[in-house]
C-alpha cells in the first residue's frame, strides 16, 4: 500500500488554487465534471481528506457544486460575468408615487408553480428548516398561557424582545427589551421609521432601481420620491444626492446598501462612509 506524504502548510489550498486557475483560464467550463474525490486523491498523491477539503474550499467560493450521486461540477466562471445594469437618468423633480399597476402585475402570478419569482428576495421553501419551525410553533402554542390566542404587547412579544436584546451583544449593542419593537416584517419597520421623520408631501430620496415595496410604503404615507441614479458597483450617485438634498428639501433617505433588490449589489465600505458623512453634514 502506497503511503501518501503531504506538506504541513495547507496542501488543499495548493490543489484548490490550481483547479481555480483552470476555471479562470476557461480550461474547465461551467457544467464540466471534476474528478471524483478518490480520483483526485490518487492523481495528486494526496489523502482523501485533503482532496475533499480542496473541493469544499472551491464550493465555499461558489466555483463548483456537488450534485447528489453524481460528483462535483464547475458552477461559475469569472470569464462569464453578469452584465451590469445601466444607470438611470437623473430626475428633475420629486414625484408622487403610483405603483398600483406594477404591483398588481407582480402579484398576479406570484404563486404560480411554473415560475421562479425574482420579485421577492426570499429563499425557496425547500431550503428552510420547516420541521424545526413547525416544532417551535407548536411548542409556543402549547406553552404560552393564552396559547397565542390573545393580543401581544404593543411592542411585540416580551420573550422575543428579550432574546433579540441578548443577541444585540453580537453586533456591539447593549439593549434591553424596552429598546426593541417587533414589527410584522421589514416593510412595517420602514413605515414606522418614515412616519417618525416625515409628514405627507415630504420628499424622500431612494435608489433607482429599488424594491417595489418601498414605493408602496411611500405611496401609503403620501410622500414624494426623488430617485437617485445608482451604479450597480459603486452605489448611489453621491454628487447628485448632495445637490438634491437641498434642491428638493429631502427629509429622509432610504437606501439598501447591502444586497439591493433588484440589483443584488453591495456598496463598497468606503462609499458607505462617504454617504454617511455627506448626510451627517446636511
Amino acid at each position: 500500500m502506497q503511503a501518501v506524504l503531504e506538506k504541513p502548510d495547507h496542501l488543499y489550498l495548493e490543489v484548490a488554487t490550481r483547479i481555480e486557475s483552470l476555471i479562470d483560464k476557461g480550461s474547465l467550463k461551467i457544467g464540466d465534471r471534476l474528478l471524483s474525490v478518490r480520483a483526485l486523491s490518487k492523481e495528486q498523491g494526496i489523502s482523501l481528506s485533503t482532496a475533499f477539503q480542496a473541493y469544499y474550499y472551491l464550493e465555499s467560493k461558489g466555483l463548483i457544486e456537488a450534485r447528489p450521486q453524481s460528483g462535483y461540477y464547475v458552477k461559475f466562471s469569472p470569464q462569464l460575468p453578469f452584465e451590469v445594469p445601466a444607470i438611470c437618468e437623473p430626475t428633475d423633480e420629486a414625484l408622487p408615487v403610483s405603483v398600483d399597476e406594477m404591483i398588481s402585475s407582480v402579484y398576479h402570478d406570484l404563486r404560480s408553480p411554473k415560475l421562479t419569482s425574482f420579485s421577492l428576495s426570499a429563499p425557496d421553501a425547500s431550503l428552510l428548516p420547516a420541521a424545526k419551525l413547525n416544532k417551535s410553533v407548536i411548542h409556543s402554542l402549547r406553552n404560552e398561557p393564552d396559547h397565542c390566542l390573545g393580543y401581544e404587547h404593543i411592542q411585540g412579544n416580551e420573550k422575543l424582545r428579550k432574546q433579540i436584546a441578548r443577541l444585540s451583544f453580537n453586533w456591539g449593542g447593549s439593549l434591553s427589551e424596552e429598546d426593541v419593537v417587533v414589527t410584522a416584517g421589514c416593510m412595517e419597520a420602514l413605515s414606522f421609521c418614515l412616519q417618525a421623520v416625515t409628514k405627507p408631501g415630504d420628499a424622500v430620496a431612494t435608489e433607482s432601481p429599488t424594491f417595489y415595496g418601498i414605493f408602496r410604503v411611500m405611496q401609503s404615507l403620501g410622500l414624494k420620491v426623488v430617485e437617485v441614479p445608482t451604479d450597480p458597483v459603486t452605489g448611489v450617485d453621491l454628487a447628485y444626492l448632495e445637490q438634491a438634498v437641498d434642491r428638493f428639501d429631502i427629509k429622509a433617505c432610504l437606501f439598501v446598501p447591502n444586497f439591493n433588490n433588484p440589483l443584488g449589489s453591495c456598496i463598497p465600505d468606503e462609499r458607505k462612509q462617504q454617504l454617511v458623512a455627506l448626510l451627517a453634514k446636511k
